[in-house]
Parts: C-alpha cells; structure tokens; sequence
C-alpha cells in the first residue's frame, strides 16, 4: 500500500485515472492569470510562483511509461507552456523572451526525467513523437504574435477537439491569415513549420483550407504566401491602472 502510493507521488497521476498526470496545479495558475490569451506575469510572480514550482517539480520527476498518447502529449504541451511561462515570470518585468540569452536553446530543464532546452521539447520530443501539426497553436512562446495561451491545461481525454479548436481559431484570427484583395498574408509558423502542415495535409494551402472559414477553396489551391511580421513583443497582461509596466 505505501509503495503504491509513494508510486503516484512519483509520476503524479490523479488516483484513480491511469491514464492521466495531475496539471491541476497548472490549470488553477492558468485560470487565476490567463485573460484573452494575455498573461499576468506580475500576478504570478507575486502571489503563484509556489504553485507552478510544484507543478514543474511533479513534471521534472514524472515517469509516462503508463500514459495513452493522448495523455502524453497533453503533458509535453503543459511541459512547454509551464516552463515558459515561470521562465518569463521569473525575470518579470520583460518585455520579450528575445532579451533572455539562450531562451530557447541554452536554458535547461528537467522533464519526465531528462534534461532539456525548449528547443528540444519541441522538436526533438513533441514534433518527431506525436507528428499533429495542430501542436503549433498549443505551444506558446510568449510572444504576442503565437496562438493564445489557453486559459486551461490540456488533459488527454479532451486534447484532440481543444488542438482543432485553437487551430481554427488561430487561422481565422488577425495573426493567422489576413485576405486583402489578391494578397493573402499569413502567420510566419507557416513557413517555420511548413514540413509539418505538408506532411498532415499535403500543403500548407490545403492545411489551412482545412479550417478556414471563408476562404477554404482559394486556400487549398495557393503554394505561395506572403508572411507576416512576428512581433515578438511579450503576451504580457495589461496592468491595471495606477500599477507599473513592464520594464
């Protein structure tokens, strides 16, 4: 008996669901600080940090041998979007994660065990194991230019109808494809990751036709885009009146 709870402990399941990891300390931080896809640093680097330390501790020890795919992508997303987001807290006030040498590719982590940058989260882990482009609107690089941060954690059971739903909202949104006339403009993750949107659905084009809701038919036939600039500005939360912005 002691052993078998010392195991959940250790991997940080929910009793009772073998077929899930615990983000519910990651899905309160996410609730109490996510608005509109806007991030209150200064929030969490105030009064959660205790919390998101908890959960990143849970995820550096965690063993995923028994997790359905689902539920392992579900965790490496979380992984992803925790890190950054206590990285950034961290150093708050920041205006972008391009000010941090090495942010993506220098700084290391414990994950389910191994020591990674979030460079190699992505796309030695996320990219080559699971093969769902939609894995690029749930991965947030606190920027404003990616997808919204989602105001939740994924969770296994509901990971495939959220990743469709981030990605049809990404693509109908002002950062993920502008129509003008003859021009279209889209997001420059379609060109970052075009190997990825070729390999799920043959083109990029027939990629995004797949969600777009006007413009499907014109989409699915394009081979060339033009790109829009990526402002790499932080997905910070407006302060609140009378407190102060980030530096």
């Amino acid at each position: 008996m002691r052993r078998a709870l010392a195991m959940l402990l250790i991997v940080g399941a929910i009793p009772g669901d073998a077929d899930a990891f615990d983000h519910r300390r990651f899905d309160r931080v996410l609730r109490a600080h996510v608005e509109g896809g806007r991030v209150d640093y200064a929030g969490i680097k105030r009064s959660a940090m205790a919390e998101l330390d908890a959960y990143l501790a849970s995820v550096a020890r965690a063993r995923l041998d028994g997790l359905s795919k689902p539920a392992r992508l579900a965790f490496f997303l979380n992984a992803y979007n925790a890190l950054v987001i206590r990285e950034v807290a961290r150093r708050y006030p920041l205006t972008s994660v391009k000010k941090v040498s090495g942010f993506f590719k220098g700084l290391r982590h414990k994950v389910a065990g191994k020591m990674l940058t979030l460079d190699e989260l992505e796309h030695k882990t996320i990219r080559p194991e699971f093969k769902d482009a939609r894995i690029h609107f749930a991965l947030v690089c606190a920027a404003r230019s990616c997808p919204p941060l989602r105001a939740a954690a994924f969770q296994g059971a509901s990971l495939d109808r959220v990743l469709d739903r981030l990605t049809r909202s990404f693509i109908n949104s002002w950062n993920g494809v502008r129509i003008k006339g003859d021009t279209v403009r889209v997001s420059q993750l379609f060109s970052w990751f075009a190997e990825d949107f070729k390999r799920d659905a043959g083109s990029v084009g027939r990629f995004l036709a797949r969600y777009h809701k006007t413009a499907a038919p014109r989409l699915a036939t394009m081979t060339h885009f033009e790109y829009l600039p990526y402002d790499w500005s932080l997905n910070v939360k407006a302060p609140a009146i009378g407190q102060p912005s980030p530096g």
